[in-house]
């Protein structure tokens, strides 16, 4: 789940361990990863409040009894922070290093929490990565306690509802009240391979075929691996105009932020799962796999049943207005708000405004008089002030500069 951009982006990267690394690990460790979820129910549906949090969603649950806010995060397996695990003094019992989702290397501890409890679902013996969330989010704005992820959806069917900001959680699809009855308007095969035990399927444009990655923690809609985008077929589904580039950062990620590069924004029509997505907009990523993201859930909600194999898509009653992407992104980097995306022939580029550019105000707005460590990410994550602003105010030489982003 990258984390921080006022608009736009944000993921930590699926920390596979693949079989090499068993070899590596404690026989304890290995045993951990490859046991059976045991999950207990106390009702036939579990429905659990998604809090928006950040420009994610988070979710309450309680690790061995002490109950925090965890972000629930398709793409990434559990992991809770190095203050949580000693809070509950965990035995660690293995090692895992991967690569986050700028392809950056991260290690992470591993341990077993006895329960960990959502609702009224009791999950027994988990394996959790131990992660120093201090590198990517030293004020703990965004990740908090931990994330909720993707090893422990196997038994279960996950109902992801953006209308009604609400998870559900059951043994059999048919449990679920609405899709008891509703056919999918999208469905595809999982692929679950093992341990994170993540949400992959296949996708395709044309004869071009791929697999992707479901991945709430990621703010886009879909992220193609930039690689894709090389390959001719691929590139017939990109609406005619509608591509634009830039340059910037992809996001902060569990091992820090992204390198600068070029970035590409679009237009897709087309991409199929079985059946053929709807005109959606899109964008690249520097690291494998490609990605469906939380944007999905403007339009769909997203219904993963892993007692099937397969992931659901059915259309919202009501499609949530689309988001114009402003053509630049900001993130708070070292205490201060920095421009980290600006894309070519924008309304803020051709104003003037540059790649690294600390912003002190927005419309008039002073930066600096946000309450707390968290209040100014907060307010440019959650109330997206970037979509509509009129105004920048950056710093050159020392001295504030207005920069006015009216269309001309």
């Amino acid at each position: 789940m990258k984390v921080g951009f006022a608009f736009g982006c944000a993921c930590l990267a699926v920390l596979a361990i693949a079989p090499s690394v068993h070899a590596q690990m404690s026989p304890e460790a290995v045993a951990a990863l490859q046991a059976p979820v045991d999950v207990k129910r106390s009702q036939e549906v579990e429905t659990v409040p998604l809090v928006p949090h950040m420009g994610k969603y988070a979710i309450q649950a309680s690790v061995n009894g002490v109950e925090r806010s965890f972000v629930f995060d398709t793409g990434a397996p559990t992991m809770i922070s190095q203050e949580l695990a000693e809070q509950l003094d965990l035995k660690v019992i293995g090692e895992n290093t991967g690569r986050d989702a700028n392809g950056k290397e991260f290690t992470t501890r591993i341990a077993l929490v006895d329960q960990l409890r959502i609702g009224g679902l009791t999950f027994s013996d988990i394996p959790v990565l131990i992660a120093d969330f201090k590198i990517s989010d030293p004020n703990g704005c965004f990740i908090g306690a931990g994330v909720i992820g993707s090893n422990i959806f196997p038994g279960s069917v996950w109902h992801i509802d953006g209308e009604q900001n609400v998870l559900q959680i059951a043994a059999e699809a048919h449990d679920i009240p609405g899709l008891q009855r509703a056919s999918a308007d999208i469905e595809t095969d999982l692929h679950i391979d093992g341990y994170p035990y993540a949400p992959v399927f296949d996708y395709a444009f044309g004869s071009f075929e791929d697999r992707a990655l479901f991945d709430t923690g990621n703010s886009d809609t879909i992220i193609l691996f930039d690689r894709v985008t090389g390959d001719k077929r691929v590139q017939q589904a990109i609406v005619a105009g509608s591509r634009t580039e830039g340059r910037g950062s992809h996001g902060v990620s569990a091992a820090g932020i992204g390198a600068t590069t070029d970035l590409l924004r679009f237009e897709l029509d087309g991409m199929n799962l079985g059946s053929a997505l709807p005109r959606l907009s899109a964008t690249t990523r520097n690291a494998p796999p490609s990605l469906i993201g939380l944007g999905i859930l403007n339009r769909y909600h997203v219904t993963l049943d892993y007692s099937a194999d397969r992931m659901m898509l059915h259309e919202r009653d009501r499609p949530a207005a689309t988001s114009v992407y402003p053509g630049y992104g900001l993130m708070m980097r070292q205490g201060a708000v920095k421009v980290v995306q600006l894309f070519e022939g924008s309304v803020a580029e051709r104003a003037g405004l540059r790649l690294g550019d600390e912003v002190v105000a927005i419309d008039g707005r002073d930066l600096s008089e946000q309450p707390g460590a968290c209040g100014v990410a907060r307010w440019l994550a959650e109330d997206r002030p970037t979509q509509d602003a009129s105004t920048l105010t950056v710093m050159r030489d020392g001295a504030p500069v207005e920069i006015s982003l009216q269309r001309p």
